[in-house]
């Protein structure tokens, strides 16, 4: 057998049936059909050639073929025929819906636990359980949305200058004798209640990540959780007294954001947005030009962008759980769906707006770098809410802060007064009409008139 099948021979996976058979657990499926197998394997070949290999040297962790898909912990193990897992191909049904149903920290065991053996019967029941367990929204004949679930994930948290600088999040700069000051955290939660309360009018159930300027998705502002919690969590990561007392005298503010705060903030906005299981998730930022660097002039470009999962990095497969990642990644429809989503959202900000999608020639350097392009305007891109979230995602940068344009028609949002600016909700529009979009194409929609398509006012 060769090094890619694992070591499952044909014997072995047919002792294997026989045992669960007589263990009383139903056998799994048969090894597809031969033009299936052809089509199974040429699928998620070109599914990770166009989504997530970013460097050619990840070829080196995995391998996908007619057994089935097969990961390794380095290139030398793979060399060696050493698999750290192994799916065959009548596996991945069952394994789809683990990825589906479950949540994230036991998908990781099951990967962990699995190995190169077959799913075991009590996995295979209690996937079961799980998906007969998953309870569908009741759906209403008068509001499209109806039975649908969206969870929404404002980026950062500043509602001031002062949490804003901490995050290094912020724009402020004098133009025609006017100061400007943009907090990105404003405008993405001022985005996000707009973007709620459209969906809500029709049928959604909605979920956003954080409640109020400077909280995070523990439900805490910044400087009390500073307060109350950072003291201990440092002492569990085994700092002592002095060492606590010369980081909260001597560390600047967005050293402790950075190092302390944000990591478990990421963490715990995707757990909260797994366990509500969405359908769908919009995580809101908003972008900066990268060659007006300092941001104390406005800049003359403009161009939107949106991300979706994918594009590992040759060293973001050396741990187990990047490894999970990829296979998650490879494995699920979300990435598909993802890119569906996030297309229809770059069309909407491209319309809405009137903001183009990035070029090729005025990519970012980042972008370069770190992401694949798939279409005008959509990348995959391996942010850490693109691992984390377990759902089809729309990671959008709708325009730059810094524009001169933009800079005027943002410069009067200020959630925490009522006041929203007028492109805040064209931005919201734009999001709101591109998922519209996705599930009516996506057969979910019930019917809905025109006046149920306007978005916020």
């Amino acid at each position: 057998m060769s090094v890619q099948s694992s070591g499952h021979s044909l014997l072995l996976r047919t002792a294997c049936l026989v045992l669960l058979y007589l263990l009383g657990a139903k056998p799994l499926l048969a090894q597809p059909p031969q033009p299936e197998t052809e089509r199974l394997v040429e699928l998620y070949n070109n599914r990770a050639k166009r989504f997530l290999v970013k460097d050619y040297q990840l070829n080196g962790y995995f391998h996908i073929g007619n057994e089935g898909i097969t990961m390794y912990a380095s290139p030398k193990d793979k060399e060696a025929q050493k698999p750290e897992f192994y799916l065959s191909w009548e596996e991945l049904p069952a394994f789809k819906e683990l990825l589906e149903f479950a949540d994230r920290n036991y998908q990781f065991e099951i990967y962990k636990r699995k190995g190169t053996t077959p799913l075991s019967p009590a996995v295979l029941s209690t996937i079961k359980i799980l998906k007969r367990n998953h309870q569908l929204l009741p759906t209403s004949r008068n509001k499209p949305l109806s039975g649908i679930r969206i969870a929404i994930d404002p980026g950062h948290i500043a509602g001031d200058m002062g949490m804003a600088k901490a995050e290094g999040r912020f724009i402020e700069m004098q133009h025609k004798g006017e100061k400007i000051q943009l907090m990105e955290g404003d405008l993405t939660l001022s985005t996000a209640y707009l973007l709620r309360d459209s969906l809500e009018k029709q049928g959604a159930e909605v979920f956003i990540s954080r409640n109020g300027p400077n909280h995070g998705a523990n439900g805490l502002s910044y400087q009390n959780w500073k307060k109350s919690k950072l003291k201990l969590e440092l002492r569990e990561k085994g700092m002592n007294g002095d060492q606590i007392k010369h980081l909260f005298s001597r560390s600047p503010e967005y050293k402790i954001y950075r190092d302390h705060f944000l990591h478990k903030d990421l963490e715990t906005r995707a757990e909260k947005i797994n366990y509500f299981k969405p359908d769908l998730t919009v995580i809101i930022h908003f972008n900066a030009d990268d060659k007006n660097y300092g941001w104390k002039k406005p800049s003359q470009r403009n161009f939107g962008m949106v991300f979706v999962p994918g594009s590992f990095l040759k060293y973001e497969l050396r741990l187990p759980r990047d490894r999970f990642d990829f296979v998650r990644t490879l494995i699920s429809e979300q990435v598909k769906e993802s890119a569906e989503l996030s297309a229809l959202v770059m069309r909407q900000f491209e319309k809405q707006l009137q903001v183009p999608a990035v070029l090729p020639s005025e990519e970012p350097l980042y972008l370069q770098k770190l992401a694949i392009r798939l279409e005008d305007g959509v990348y995959a891109r391996n942010l850490r809410l693109c691992r984390l979230i377990n759902t089809p995602i729309c990671y959008g940068e709708p325009l730059l802060q810094d524009n001169e344009k933009e800079l005027h028609a943002l410069k009067n949002n200020d959630l925490q007064n009522g006041v929203i600016s007028k492109r805040i909700v064209d931005v919201a529009n734009s999001y709101y009409k591109g998922i519209l979009q996705y599930f009516e194409q996506e057969g979910k929609l019930n019917s809905y008139s025109k006046e149920g398509q306007e978005g916020a006012k």
